[in-house]
């Protein structure tokens, strides 16, 4: 299940780490975190799957919803702008955790 539908309070810690309240049980929620890091990158301005570390070359890194948003660094300088990610694509709720939804196996 999407994250965004079963979760509340969604926030997050250093820019990459997911905080949400999440669903877990009829009228139950438990905090959960998931490390962005871990699965999304930076390929030369644009937000990626499967990456690692996007936050490192990232600017006013911000969640809305259930979008990712950024200022992401390019290979040689300055950035594209504004870019987003929905997390919804790979970030799902399982039974109250937050975890990553491998889309490429």
């Amino acid at each position: 299940m999407s994250f965004y539908e079963s979760s509340r309070n969604i926030w997050l810690e250093d820019g990459h780490i997911l905080h949400a309240e999440c669903a877990c049980g009829d009228d139950e929620w438990q905090e959960s975190t998931i490390d962005l890091n871990d699965f999304v990158g930076n390929s030369d301005g644009w937000f990626v799957w499967n990456g690692v570390n996007f936050s490192e070359s990232a600017g006013d890194i911000s969640v809305d919803g259930s979008m990712l948003t950024a200022e992401l660094n390019m290979i040689e300088e300055g950035t594209r702008g504004r870019q987003g990610l929905d997390l919804n694509d790979r970030i799902g709720n399982d039974n109250g955790q937050l975890v990553y939804i491998n889309k490429d196996d």
